[in-house]
């Protein structure tokens, strides 16, 4: 255990209560971030831009450098010596296929600043929990967006949309060689369609206890252990049927049940050889791209936590369903649910423009991975209100209903692209000569 006369707080603060510097003394920041191969004098400050799982990040400036300094955050990673295994061959990846000529010489990979002990991440864990630091060199002149509506700007936001998906193909490229059998998930059960429907049977067969729920269980351990709270409902039984009654929610269920099959689609490529085996991202939204501040190009894919084994076909799939939804997850009127199809086609071009892995029967299944993908996370979201939100947690300031109505965006958004499929089809051809 590393001794540290002045860390008077460090392991006894929950992770959930992390908002500003004064939730750690600066003193104990100044000497976390002293503990990494950094020189100079040491100042920190909270970081404005963090995310919604890392709550702990903070901007260093040692010397004339700029650092961010990040606590991975545990409750929701319960294994972060896989997040750092994957972080870290992610940047060796993109590192050294740069270094072989391959990609976009501008293309900024995240750089982890190595501990004095010579060591990829600090590990202040002791019998409280994981305590796991990285310090990363902050990529200067980058600019980043939450979404599209920031830009005003037409023309930009087309621009932009295109550049996302060009690094996304970057990326992808990049990282390719990777065997995916070196690398385990960080969080088990992820993008596990089979588990999430199996999830959502055990909902609606209203199991309350893992032995009523151990048919639909995980087999692996680890999975099993990770995700058994998420077959059984949380819900007394008047408000459970309710939810499940309820008539607005009717065809939405009949709709996931009946396109079952339809949603397995990318896992029997997989198992049958049709598409290639890799790792992806894991969370492609907007937010994660940065661009270069001064020509707009896209530079960098960061927030490096959820790789796993998979296809990037995922990655692609969800990154459009998050961009070309004009009307965001939460809009009540679902008459507003549209495909941007300006945005799609932007994002498609970006991509299949820079890609030069993929292969042509990947190609033919762009369209349906984002229509999958969709209707995947409408199912999450669906099972989660119908169980009792045990997933997607509400906030005390968020209506009761919100799963619902994120669940039925999603749907909708689901039943746009299968209606905008064929001229998707047609799109995507006209890219790929």
């Amino acid at each position: 255990m590393i001794e540290n006369p002045v860390l008077t707080s460090l392991l006894e603060k929950p992770a959930h209560l992390i908002g500003s510097i004064n939730d750690y003394s600066i003193p104990d920041i100044e000497w976390i971030a002293s503990q990494f191969e950094v020189s100079g004098p040491i100042s920190v400050a909270a970081f404005p831009g963090r995310g919604n799982i890392n709550l702990h990040t903070y901007e260093v400036r040692a010397g004339e450098c700029d650092f961010l300094l990040q606590k991975v955050n545990s409750d929701v990673f319960t294994m972060p010596y896989r997040v750092m295994k994957s972080m870290t061959a992610s940047i060796r990846a993109q590192s050294d296929a740069l270094a072989a000529g391959k990609g976009d010489p501008t293309w900024v990979p995240i750089e982890l600043v190595p501990t004095r002990k010579g060591k990829e991440y600090l590990d202040l864990t002791d019998e409280h929990g994981w305590s796991v630091w990285r310090m990363m060199i902050r990529i200067a002149t980058s600019s980043c967006y939450k979404s599209l509506s920031e830009v005003d700007d037409r023309a930009t936001q087309l621009k932009l949309a295109e550049e996302v998906g060009r690094g996304l193909a970057i990326y992808s490229d990049l990282t390719s060689a990777i065997d995916p059998k070196t690398i385990e998930g960080s969080l088990p059960g992820y993008r596990d369609t089979p588990l999430y429907y199996s999830q959502f049977h055990s909902v609606m067969a209203c199991n309350r206890t893992l032995a009523c729920a151990e048919e639909f269980m995980a087999g692996d351990p680890i999975v099993r252990q990770s995700t058994q709270q998420h077959f059984l409902v949380d819900l007394s039984d008047a408000d459970y049927a309710e939810r499940k009654a309820d008539p607005e929610l009717k065809p939405f269920i009949e709709l996931v049940e009946e396109r079952e099959p339809f949603a397995m689609g990318l896992w029997a490529a997989i198992e049958d050889g049709r598409i290639r085996h890799t790792l992806i991202h894991g969370d492609t939204k907007l937010e994660n791209f940065l661009f270069c501040a001064h020509t707009g190009n896209v530079k960098s894919l960061v927030d490096l936590d959820t790789i796993m084994p998979f296809t990037w076909l995922a990655d692609w799939g969800d990154l459009q369903r998050s961009m070309v939804n004009v009307a965001g997850e939460k809009e009540r009127d679902f008459t507003k649910v549209k495909v941007d199809r300006e945005v799609y086609e932007s994002v498609a071009k970006g991509f299949l423009t820079a890609a030069q892995e993929v292969t042509d029967h990947e190609v033919s299944m762009m369209v349906f991975a984002v229509q999958a993908i969709t209707l995947e996370l409408g199912l999450r979201f669906l099972t989660d209100y119908l169980r009792g939100d045990t997933y997607f947690r509400l906030s005390d300031h968020d209506p009761a209903d919100l799963n619902k109505v994120r669940a039925i965006v999603q749907l909708t958004l689901y039943r746009r692209l299968v209606e905008f499929g064929p001229e998707a089809e047609q799109r995507i051809k006209s890219f790929r000569k």
